[in-house]
């Protein structure tokens, strides 16, 4: 683990600040894979009589940051390395759940596989009959959005033909229109 201490302001970094940050942070060690290279960016700066100190760590799907003030510089410290042994602990536990799905997933894809082996049946179609009017297009996508539908089918007073009208995914209509 590499440890990158800056200061900014008035902030005196003793060899017990460094040694404190360097026995905080290392502690969080054990939390890393140890093929991970990790380096920790620590900042402490002072103002107006209060410390604040900024800890962050780029992993490789992930950005971990802290941003803490305290009264000392010990605590703001503290505070930070404690929010980003939460962050940590919490990303580690999404990508738990991750391989978890994903083992899962697999397991699942088999089992359906089966249950379709087993029931290779034709789905139900469900039939509706119309008595299609004939209308004009703007009459058409009126009657659409009352019925509240996605569709709505008539036959076009122009053109005589049997048409559907229906709303398309990225806004406005579409016009489906037969041949003859």
């Amino acid at each position: 683990m590499n440890i990158i201490i800056k200061t900014k302001g008035s902030v005196k970094m003793s060899d017990a600040v460094k040694a404190h940050i360097n026995e905080q942070v290392v502690a969080l060690d054990k939390l890393f894979n140890r093929s991970e290279n990790v380096t920790v960016n620590v900042l402490c700066i002072e103002k107006s009589q209060k410390f604040k100190c900024e800890i962050t760590i780029v992993l490789k799907h992930v950005v971990l940051r802290a941003e803490c003030n305290g009264d000392t510089l010990y605590a703001a410290i503290d505070q930070a390395v404690d929010k980003i042994e939460q962050q940590l602990i919490r990303h580690k536990k999404k990508v738990n759940d991750i391989i978890r799905k994903r083992e899962g997933i697999s397991q699942y894809f088999v089992t359906k596989a089966n249950e379709v082996e087993e029931v290779e049946k034709t789905p139900e179609i469900k039939v509706k009959h119309l008595d299609v009017m004939e209308m004009s297009v703007d009459e058409a996508i009126t009657e659409m959005e009352l019925s509240d539908h996605e569709f709505y089918m008539f036959k076009n007073e122009e053109s005589h033909t049997y048409c559907v009208v229906y709303k398309r995914k990225n806004g406005g209509y579409g016009l489906l229109q037969s041949l003859e």
